[in-house]
């Protein structure tokens, strides 16, 4: 098995696409090449197929490379974020018992009472109604499926 050495240049004159080719062209171009030039459907030593799928594979290696944004470059932005963030920030969080002092870095302060839960309870009238309301509906259906079977 030969294994092909190609430049950028090389692969995109392979696959019959242009330089600046889109990722999308390179595939569909590499999809009919590789129909086209296949072992199974061609009568020849598979050479061409091999080619084909190289500059294909070596292309798409060379985009992943691009798009992939290494650790230490991730650690930088992380970093910069937080100085950036800790610049802006002139007072630390004043947490009071029930965060009413709590002061947002948007410039906004809480003027209400937080309080954990903050949603209305259900009415038992509503709760008893579904509840009651769909065990009967699955009594109505198994009595039914019985009856009519």
């Amino acid at each position: 098995m030969m294994v092909y050495q190609l430049n950028t240049a090389e692969c995109h004159n392979i696959l019959g696409v242009q330089a600046g080719a889109s990722q999308k062209e390179i595939k569909n171009a590499y999809r009919q090449l590789s129909l086209k030039y296949h072992p199974d459907r061609n009568k020849g030593d598979g050479e061409a197929f091999k080619k084909v799928t190289e500059a294909y594979q070596q292309l798409r290696s060379e985009e992943k490379k691009k798009d992939k944004i290494s650790e230490s470059e991730v650690a930088t932005k992380y970093s910069d974020f937080w100085k950036k963030y800790d610049k802006g920030t002139g007072s630390e969080f004043n947490f009071g018992p029930n965060f009413a002092e709590f002061r947002r870095d948007f410039g906004a302060s809480a003027t209400q009472d937080y309080e954990h839960n903050q949603e209305k309870e259900g009415s038992p009238i509503s709760t008893h109604l579904i509840l009651y309301g769909g065990l009967g509906a699955m009594a109505l259906w198994i009595i039914l499926s019985t009856i009519l079977k």
